[in-house]
């Protein structure tokens, strides 16, 4: 059964990639945050958004179809989102509940409280990053929720010199991709292979030997890496600016 709503518990910076990855994919995303100023965020970014407080019954949520809902918790304190992910499995029996875990005590907490999928995150002081390239973290997520789509695949684009894409902004190459692909996040070859997810690096500016990470179909990947895969004069006119 196709999953048609997506209940997000938290807006934090992981919260919030989430969200802007899946937000047209489901016919309704609703977040839900313990605090005023993410409400406001999730709102002030076109998103149906409402305060929470963790002694809620969720009552609200009783409306949901649960068999074609999924719950993401993903709280920014872990002791709550464990505590949510209790009130969730307590109040829904039969929901699916996806719980995001920094630390792998923390995904056996999570699990024991009654996620049915939990998925590690990675988290330094400043920056998301994943455990290692080729499995995203977000990917995991993206994943689990799209199981009706398990042919969906994730790919890795090597932009050479030629590229038509070297030398513009991710926010360009964003607003000129006409393949049903998410362009998830680039590789910054100059930065010692950083990796920085799309809505945090619109401005940054592509070089040669960038990684471009995709989610999509193989014959959608194919037809947008051969794209952006030569010079701008050999390729759709669009990408001559």
């Amino acid at each position: 059964m196709d999953v048609t709503s997506i209940v997000v518990f938290g807006y934090g910076e992981y919260a919030k990639e989430i969200a802007r990855q899946i937000r047209y994919d489901y016919a309704r995303l609703v977040i839900y945050s313990l605090h005023e100023e993410y409400v406001e965020a999730a709102q002030a970014d076109g998103l149906e958004a409402h305060l929470a407080d963790l002694e809620d019954n969720w009552d609200e949520l009783a409306s949901y179809d649960l068999p074609t809902t999924r719950f993401i918790c993903a709280l920014e304190e872990e002791a709550e989102n464990v505590f949510l992910t209790l009130s969730l499995r307590d109040r829904f029996p039969e929901a699916i509940i996806i719980a995001m875990a920094s630390t792998q005590e923390n995904a056996s907490k999570l699990k024991l409280a009654g996620a049915n999928k939990v998925v590690a995150e990675l988290l330094t002081t400043s920056n998301l990053i994943i455990e290692k390239l080729e499995k995203p973290v977000i990917t995991a997520l993206l994943e689990e929720l799209m199981d009706s789509q398990r042919d969906l695949q994730v790919a890795q684009i090597t932009l050479r010199e030629d590229s038509c894409a070297v030398g513009k902004h991710l926010n360009e190459v964003l607003k000129l991709n006409e393949h049903n692909v998410i362009l998830l996040a680039v590789v910054d070859f100059r930065m010692s292979e950083s990796f920085i997810f799309t809505a945090k690096g619109y401005n940054h500016m592509l070089d040669p030997g960038d990684v471009l990470v995709v989610i999509g179909y193989d014959k959608d990947i194919k037809a947008f890496e051969k794209e952006i895969g030569g010079s701008c004069e050999t390729n759709s006119s669009h990408w001559s600016r």
